[in-house]
């Protein structure tokens, strides 16, 4: 079974030993070896990161920074980074840049 940790496990050893996590488990077809790198860096990257983020529990004059989430958390399957944008349809059509076209 893959979960989180399994996946977060082969991102790790991928990135040390310089292969493809596809490499790593023998997928042959490259199309479907590319999405799976993808995927387990998509999800390696966000553990990572997330595992580095910090939370100031002092004060302004005199700031105590720890750890925002545990490992534990991050490989919990249940456990959700939390979003602070949420992207909606009205923020969408008015991004600058971006050519929003309706289909009825």
């Amino acid at each position: 079974m893959i979960n989180r940790k399994s996946v977060f496990q082969l991102y790790i050893t991928a990135k040390t030993t310089s292969s493809r996590p596809s490499d790593l488990v023998e997928i042959k077809d490259r199309w479907a070896a590319l999405q799976f790198d993808n995927a387990v860096c998509m999800i390696g990257i966000a553990i990572e990161g997330a595992a580095q983020e910090q939370e100031n529990t002092g004060s302004d004059d005199k700031p105590v920074w720890k750890l925002k989430y545990t490992m534990q958390q991050l490989l919990d399957p249940e456990f959700k980074l939390p979003t602070e944008d949420s992207w909606g349809i009205e923020e969408i059509k008015i991004t600058e840049g971006i050519i929003y076209d309706e289909v009825n």
